[in-house]
């Protein structure tokens, strides 16, 4: 089975990368944008349930005093208990993953530490961002965002969807 585990920052712990992208776009700028939060993702492949899931997240993953964390089995929606910004009208979601091939040393990481905890099953890791945009954005000024400031096209690509994505 597959999971996709998203851990982000409480509502009450400041997004510095989440801040600090905001103010490149300003910078840049690309586009008029209110605000940018951020998660790390990680999709575990293999024979575990979730309460090995729960443990990998709480024991490993996330950060229990300033980070949340969601998961879901196959591509199913997000659940648990993850801060999700408030959505508006003008809100987007950018995921950004490494292409297929290509070495992801943190996964690798990942899956040792998944290893250490005593948890057996987990097959491989990959690991990604995912960035929640909100302003008033159309799809090419998010898809330049993305170019220039998000991913590095030769070894990642990206997801650009709306709302919560």
């Amino acid at each position: 089975m597959k999971w996709k585990i998203e851990v982000s920052y409480k509502p009450d712990t400041p997004d510095a990368l989440g801040e600090g992208l905001r103010q490149d776009i300003a910078d840049f700028e690309l586009a008029r944008v209110e605000s940018v939060h951020t998660a790390h993702i990680y999709w575990l492949q293999g024979d575990i349930d979730s309460h090995a899931i729960e443990r990998i997240c709480t024991e490993f993953l996330a950060e229990p005093v300033t980070q949340d964390f969601a998961y879901s089995a196959s591509n199913s929606h997000v659940t648990g208990g993850s801060r999700r910004p408030p959505f508006s009208a003008d809100s987007w979601t950018i995921e950004v993953r490494f292409k297929p091939g290509v070495t992801d040393a943190v996964g690798d990481s990942v899956l040792k530490g998944v290893r250490d905890l005593g948890i057996s099953g987990v097959q491989s890791a990959q690991t990604g961002q995912k960035y929640w945009i909100e302003g008033n954005l159309d799809r090419s000024q998010l898809e330049m965002i993305a170019q220039r400031l998000l991913a590095n096209e030769v070894i990642q690509t990206f997801e650009i969807l709306a709302g919560d994505g």
